[in-house]
């Protein structure tokens, strides 16, 4: 059936915005109005746990924090797996 609709839309010209996630925290206004260069914020996760990849609110898939080898060493984010199911 999949075959039946890839003539109908072209999906190269469909954009989404991908978001990855790094983890989260909940902090004060007050907490964040005092952050400075150089503080740290502790997220809820560790970092061997990996980020996870959304469009939406959706997780689509997990994946990990690399660099892409080039002379500015640009971050970027190597699949690992599927996100988890609904």
């Amino acid at each position: 059936m999949t075959d039946d609709f890839t003539h109908l839309v072209d999906t190269s010209d469909i954009m989404v915005d991908v978001t990855i996630r790094l983890g989260r925290t909940r902090q004060t206004v007050a907490q964040l109005s005092a952050l400075r260069a150089d503080d740290i914020i502790t997220l809820d996760q560790a970092i061997t746990d990996g980020v996870e990849i959304c469009i939406g609110d959706r997780v689509i898939a997990r994946g990990e924090l690399t660099g892409d080898g080039s002379p500015d060493d640009r971050l970027c984010v190597r699949i690992i797996g599927p996100g988890e199911a609904a």
